[in-house]
């Protein structure tokens, strides 16, 4: 009896352990399958997309989730929460290759983190911000300005700024201002006619980035004659003088005299001589420079360029004054170095019993002397006829003696 009980002890003691030891594993494997997928060991990587926005516009973050265990391949069902400075701003749940995405619309530059509920957080990732700016052309003139408003977001942003006016790909003008409001008046100086572009440059402030914003147009000269009103009548005889072309004044209304700075304009840069400014003869003016003197001595003197029927009052090696005149019809005026032998405010002509004011002979029987009306071809009896209301001011310039070269 005895042994029996010891083997029926034995077989229960056995048999007990193994019970347990198959409850303990039911339980182990119950709690495994109750944990959530992103408890699992895994690996997170991602990418925001794109790292420069402007406000307002929004960035995407997608990313991989992996699991580091060979047993537990990535699936869908991870929680990955997207944080921006610190702050969330998305959760989205795996799909079933592990991918994940998620869209937020940050402020402010900073920078992008994901991580997944059991703390595993992937590597940082900036995002630069840029404000928003927006440029519109409210005006502009020839050889004049433009004014434009320039609207910043967020509203909040203020500080100083830069405008750049380019014009045939170079740098011509800069003006530093500074933002105070959402909208901004601004004013730039435009030395030209034709394309443009002005560029403005907002630097790094305000927790936002630089930003640089720009806006092309293309500024068109009106067509200019006699009676012609405006401020592009001013800004033309503004450019004439520029180019040391004489001309009566400056002022809004184009006269008849000035009509002869616009002749000796196009005579110097081989133009149609129309007496009227129109589309070709502002693109030339937007691009030209001061033409050049033949002769650099004596210091002082004049030049008659027969071809192309202007004069030129010479200081120092460079125009000092350039207008247009009207030489022989037979091309008869004598070309070579000459000097002025004699002047008179007025003399008689051999061709009739009249005057010639302002008159400065230069050969025997040739003068420079004022006319009336000068055409825009040789039409003199072989003098040169200057424009009677600039005839003062070459002989005023001038003196008995001085050097005149004619040429052709």
């Amino acid at each position: 009896m005895m042994q029996q009980y010891q083997v029926g002890c034995t077989k229960r003691l056995v048999d007990l352990p193994v019970r347990w030891f198959g409850l303990v594993l039911l339980a182990v494997a119950s709690v495994l399958v109750m944990l959530p997928a992103s408890a699992r060991a895994a690996s997170l990587t991602y990418a925001a997309t794109p790292q420069a926005v402007v406000f307002g516009q929004t960035v995407t973050v997608t990313g991989t989730v992996e699991s580091t265990d060979p047993a537990d391949p990535a699936g869908p069902g991870r929680d990955v929460i997207v944080a921006f400075e610190g702050v969330d701003v998305a959760t989205v749940t795996t799909e079933g290759d592990g991918r994940f995405a998620a869209t937020f619309t940050p402020e402010k530059s900073g920078a992008v983190t994901a991580r997944l509920a059991d703390g595993t957080t992937g590597a940082a990732v900036p995002v630069a911000v840029q404000p928003a700016v927006t440029l519109k052309v409210l005006s502009k003139s020839v050889f004049g300005s433009a004014t434009l408003d320039v609207t910043v977001a967020p509203g909040t942003w203020t500080g100083p700024a830069t405008a750049t006016v380019i014009h045939h790909s170079k740098v011509v003008a800069s003006v530093s201002f500074t933002v105070q409001s959402a909208t901004q008046r601004l004013r730039v100086p435009l030395p030209g006619v034709g394309a443009f572009t002005v560029r403005v440059t907002l630097p790094a402030a305000n927790g936002l980035a630089q930003r640089v914003a720009s806006v092309a147009f293309t500024v068109k000269g009106p067509r200019i004659a006699v009676g012609s009103r405006g401020p592009a009548v001013r800004a033309l005889l503004t450019q004439l003088r520029r180019l040391r072309f004489r001309v009566p004044g400056i002022s809004s209304t184009l006269s008849r005299n000035a009509a002869d700075s616009i002749m000796a304009f196009q005579k110097a840069y081989g133009l149609p001589r129309t007496y009227v400014f129109d589309a070709d003869d502002w693109r030339k003016l937007d691009v030209a420079s001061v033409i050049r003197a033949r002769y650099a001595k004596p210091t002082v003197h004049i030049e008659i360029d027969k071809r192309r029927q202007i004069l030129m009052v010479v200081k120092y090696g460079k125009p000092y004054g350039i207008i247009c005149v009207s030489t022989g019809a037979t091309g008869n005026t004598p070309e070579g170095r000459h000097r002025i032998m004699w002047k008179a405010y007025a003399a008689y002509t051999p061709y009739g019993n009249t005057f010639l004011f302002w008159d400065m002979q230069f050969y025997p029987r040739y003068a420079m002397h004022a006319y009336p009306f000068v055409p825009p071809y040789p039409a003199s009896h072989g003098c040169v006829r200057e424009p009677t209301w600039v005839a003062p001011w070459t002989y005023n310039q001038s003196f008995t003696g001085e050097t005149v070269y004619v040429y052709r």
